[in-house]
C-alpha cells in the first residue's frame, strides 16, 4: 500500500479514543506521535508523570498491586483501541547474580504476562474494539533457517537466563489468545522483528556504528554472519496502526509477524551505514568480538499471513531507511555529549 493510501487509512483514527502503554519507549514514542498527528484522542498509561500535553493514567506495572492501580485509574473509561507496548527485559540485564536473575524473571512475568492480561481484561470490560499486543520475534524457539511462521514453536526454555524476555512474551501471547477466544474484543499480537530508527539507545548497533564511524573510530564487531529481519521504526508504527484498524473491522484474534521478510546479515547492515557516512568501511573490524552465544543465527519473519490480512506493506527498504536514519543522526548530532565508554556495539 502506498504512502498516500496509508495516510488516508490512518485518518480513521481521527476522534477515536486510544490508550497506549509503554509510551515512553523507543516504539511507543513514535506511535503516540503518529496517532496524535492523525487526531486520535490519545491517553497514556505509564508509571511516572512526565511534562507532556498528553493525558496520563499513572500505574506501575512492576508493583505487586498493578491490577488495583490499573482499575483505579482506568475506571469506566472507554478506549476504541488499546496498544499494549509495555514490556520488561527488552535490554539485557547487567546483573548476572542469582538474585538479579530471579528478580528479572519475576518482573518479566509480572509486566509482560500478568499486566498484559489485566490490561486486556479492562479493555474488554469497558468495550474496546481492538487490542494490539506488541509481541517479539524472540518468542520463537530456535529452528532452521526458514522464515518463521506464526504457528512455529515458541521459546519455552525457562531455565535459560538469556531468553527470559522471549519466554515471558510467548507466555503473554498464549494468555491473551486464550482470553480472546471468549471475548468480542479483537486481538492482534504483532510479532515485531529487528527495529531500527531515530531514538535508539546509544549502545545499540546503529547508533554505535554512526557515532564511531563518523568520528573515525574503529568498531569491533563479530563476523557479522547473523541473518536478521530489519524494519524501520516508521514502518513498525504504521504497521501497528493498520493492524489495529483492520482487526477492529474483522473481529480478528491471532498472531501476525511485523517483519520485512528480507534476510540481511549484520555485516550488510554495517556496510550500508559505512557507505552512507563514506570512506570508513575500513573501520569495521569484523571478527574482533564473539557473537552472543545464545543468539539465533537466522531469524526472518514470514509475511504471508500478514499480507493476506491487510494490504499494508512496509515502505522503507533497508537501502532507503538506514541512510535516512544515519543522516538524521548526523545532522542533529544526536550523539553529542555521550561518554565514549558507553559507545559499545550491541551484540552483533
Amino acid at each position: 500500500m502506498s504512502s498516500p493510501a496509508i495516510l488516508c487509512n490512518l485518518e480513521r483514527f481521527a476522534g477515536k479514543s486510544v490508550l497506549v502503554t509503554g509510551s515512553s519507549g523507543f516504539i511507543g514514542r513514535r506511535l503516540v506521535s503518529l496517532l496524535v498527528a492523525h487526531r486520535a484522542k490519545v491517553m497514556l498509561l505509564q508509571r511516572r508523570a512526565e511534562p507532556t500535553s498528553r493525558d496520563i493514567l499513572l500505574a506501575n506495572l512492576a508493583e505487586p498491586d498493578f491490577d488495583a492501580q490499573i482499575a483505579s485509574v482506568w475506571g469506566e473509561r472507554h478506549f476504541d483501541t488499546v496498544f499494549n507496548l509495555a514490556a520488561y527485559g527488552v535490554t539485557r540485564s547487567t546483573d548476572s547474580s542469582a538474585d538479579g536473575q530471579r528478580r528479572k524473571r519475576l518482573l518479566a512475568q509480572r509486566v509482560n504476562v500478568d499486566a498484559a492480561r489485566a490490561i486486556f481484561r479492562h479493555a474488554q470490560k469497558t468495550g474496546s474494539s481492538s487490542f494490539v499486543q506488541a509481541g517479539t520475534c524472540f518468542e520463537y524457539a530456535p529452528l532452521d533457517d526458514a522464515p518463521r511462521v506464526e504457528t512455529d514453536p515458541l521459546e519455552r526454555r525457562d531455565n535459560l537466563d538469556s531468553v527470559i524476555y522471549g519466554v515471558s512474551k510467548a507466555r503473554a501471547t498464549d494468555t491473551l489468545l486464550r482470553l480472546a477466544q471468549s471475548s468480542t474484543l479483537s486481538l492482534v499480537v504483532a510479532r515485531i522483528f529487528n527495529v531500527y530508527g531515530p531514538g535508539e539507545k546509544s549502545e545499540r548497533l546503529l547508533p554505535s556504528l554512526v557515532y564511531n564511524l563518523s568520528h573515525g573510530k574503529r568498531v569491533p564487531l563479530s563476523a557479522g554472519m547473523q541473518i536478521k529481519d530489519y524494519l524501520h521504526l516508521d514502518d513498525v508504527v504504521e504497521g501497528l496502526c493498520m493492524l489495529a484498524l483492520t482487526a477492529g473491522n474483522r473481529e480478528f484474534r491471532g498472531v501476525l509477524n511485523l517483519s520485512s521478510g528480507f534476510p540481511v546479515s549484520v555485516a550488510q547492515f554495517a556496510r550500508v551505514v559505512a557507505d552512507t557516512i563514506g570512506h570508513c568501511e575500513h573501520l569495521l573490524s569484523f571478527g574482533e568480538r564473539p557473537a552472543h552465544p545464545e543468539e539465533v543465527p537466522v531469524l526472518i519473519g514470514s509475511t504471508a499471513a500478514r499480507d493476506a490480512f491487510t494490504e499494508w506493506r512496509p515502505r522503507l527498504p533497508l537501502d532507503v531507511g538506514v541512510p535516512s536514519v544515519v543522516c538524521n543522526m548526523m545532522a542533529k548530532d544526536c550523539l553529542r555529549g555521550i561518554n565514549d565508554e558507553r559507545r559499545r556495539p550491541f551484540y552483533a
